[in-house]
């Protein structure tokens, strides 16, 4: 069974108290899924079984303690190369770049 075990790790907005991390620890070990939970600075990570808890209700269980997910680099530059993707089609349609053509 553990070689279904994930490890995902949240940045947090906000800075988690150590009431918030001890709370958070209780409420871990009732919670199904949850197999460990650690915290450090605003950082949450988290080693859990996707079959019995998925990432979306893992950010959920989160958000219920007032805790907040930061958006991730990661995320920015996929919708950045999204944005440079749709504007080239719209300026080239279905046409490749040519050095030839920027003259013209």
């Amino acid at each position: 069974m553990e070689d279904y075990l994930q490890y995902k790790t949240f940045r947090i907005k906000e800075k988690i108290t150590e009431e918030k991390v001890k709370e958070l620890v209780k409420n871990s070990i009732s919670t199904h899924g949850i197999d460990k939970l650690s915290c450090a600075r605003q950082v949450v990570s988290f080693i859990y079984n996707p079959y019995e808890i998925s990432e979306q209700e893992i950010i959920d269980w989160l958000s219920s303690f007032g805790l907040t997910i930061k958006k991730s680099k990661e995320n920015w530059f996929k919708a950045r190369l999204a944005k440079l993707a749709k504007d080239n089609k719209e300026t080239l349609g279905n046409q490749r770049l040519d050095c030839c053509d920027l003259n013209n």
